[in-house]
């Protein structure tokens, strides 16, 4: 495994352990079993500002898998 893949595997497993607390956070919130949109408006500003900060990252890592889907594809079609 090259570093451009190992990079997006260990930025995958990130990515997917913050939305994982994020969506536990988010679940706390429920009332009654019920998660509404009057429930979380308290959370607006910080989802808000989480959303923001993270965008970035996001653009990078997805064109990164494009790169190495390119090299992949490359690769296949090259022989």
């Amino acid at each position: 495994m090259d570093i451009w893949s190992r990079i997006f595997t260990y930025s995958s497993a990130a990515f997917g352990a913050i939305l994982l607390l994020i969506v536990l956070m988010v679940l706390s919130n429920a009332e009654d079993g019920k998660l509404t949109v009057e429930g979380l408006q308290h959370m607006e500003g910080s989802l808000t500002s989480f959303y923001n900060f993270i965008l970035p990252f996001v653009y990078v890592w997805m064109a990164l898998g494009l790169f190495i889907f390119g090299r992949f594809l490359m690769r296949l079609f090259k022989k």
